[in-house]
């Protein structure tokens, strides 16, 4: 019987503008809503792995979480019992369930960024879901969710990319959106 392959959701939060920060380090934990936050530690609870890019996770090291970290700088390897550094060079998504498949099966992987990591994922066709939520305030400039994005509406970002909305909910009063995209206009 053949290994089935990841499902992948890409978990991203954005200002209203289309930036997942304003620089490198600006974590969401200190402009996302609590309705957010909440959010994303349940879809953390219920993923096997979280990926994400070096410089996410030192910006949130959790020593606890399961994490593949990918970084072309630092030497591949465990680094932490259930934390694989990998370069994703010659890597493709379906390569990630065999390097930690011992420690955890992955069936459910949770794209956490940046934007590089959202890109690989992006190229290789394997955002299966998003579930985006978008802040109420602008940052004018900061990291984009996808290289090469001007600063614009969130979901038009995400539809100029392939993708459809499915559901889209009001979290609180002060309007921060929930919308959960999948693959295909």
């Amino acid at each position: 019987m053949a290994a089935m392959s990841p499902h992948f959701t890409l978990h991203v939060a954005t200002s209203a503008d289309g930036f997942i920060a304003r620089t490198e380090g600006h974590a969401p934990s200190e402009w996302a809503s609590p309705e957010e936050q909440s959010l994303f530690l349940s879809a953390i609870d219920g993923a096997d792995w979280s990926v994400m890019g070096r410089k996410t996770h030192i910006a949130a090291d959790r020593p606890d979480r399961r994490r593949i970290v990918f970084s072309a700088r630092q030497t591949p390897g465990w680094f932490r019992p259930s934390q694989l550094r990998l370069d994703p060079g010659n890597l493709r998504p379906s390569d990630l369930a065999a390097r930690v498949g011992h420690i955890r099966p992955l069936v459910t992987g949770l794209i956490l960024g940046g934007t590089r990591v959202h890109d690989w994922f992006l190229g290789h066709r394997a955002i299966d879901a998003v579930q985006l939520t978008v802040e109420p305030l602008e940052f004018g400039t900061g990291l984009p969710v996808f290289a090469g994005q001007d600063g614009t509406d969130p979901v038009k970002i995400f539809r100029q990319r392939g993708f459809r909305v499915e559901t889209e909910t009001i979290l609180n009063p002060r309007g921060t959106r929930y919308i959960r995209l999948l693959p295909g206009a």
